[in-house]
């Protein structure tokens, strides 16, 4: 498979089921922030997501945040949900997402991160060895390195389709 495919697709991340982690075999996650648990830039979480948090903690489920923003964006909103993160994770590259593996006490293969981009948040969950679940964006805040990405995403997430007919 791919680096760049999704292990699983979501509308949002309340999507997000214990099935669907015990299908993935998935015991801990990884959250984006911006266009995965509130709008861009927001200090306030999108509907639903303080109570599926509070859902998956009661079910034993580790989890932290992990965002390419620095400490000023993300301390704030971590503290708010009571999550521990990684800011600055630099995402693609692996070692953001294995300093979060290393805060959920889980080896990489059995944590998945949740986000809205492929080129980011798929490819590096899978460069470190971890699996990866992919939302989509909640609003359309887009610099122009965004609109490229985004383009090129449409291909992955055809394909994704094509091959989950039904699932999503």
């Amino acid at each position: 498979m791919s680096i760049r495919m999704p292990d699983l697709m979501k509308k949002r991340i309340v999507q997000i089921t214990l099935e669907d982690l015990r299908f993935l075999e998935v015991k801990g996650l990884l959250l984006d922030v911006d266009n995965t648990l509130a709008s861009h830039g927001k200090p306030e979480p999108l509907d639903g997501v303080e109570d599926w948090i509070a859902f998956m903690r009661d079910a034993g489920v580790p989890m932290a945040i992990i965002s390419n923003n620095d400490s000023q964006r993300v301390m704030p909103f971590a503290k708010r949900i009571g999550l521990p993160f990684v800011a600055k994770a630099m995402k693609p590259l692996p070692s953001g997402v294995r300093r979060g593996t290393q805060l959920l006490k889980l080896p990489p293969d059995a944590v998945a991160v949740v986000g809205d981009q492929v080129y980011t948040d798929v490819m590096g969950a899978h460069w470190a060895g971890a699996k990866a679940i992919l939302v989509e964006p909640v609003d359309k805040y887009e610099t122009w390195s965004f609109r490229v990405r985004r383009r090129l995403e449409r291909g992955v997430i055809r394909r994704y389709r094509r091959m989950h007919e039904g699932d999503v």
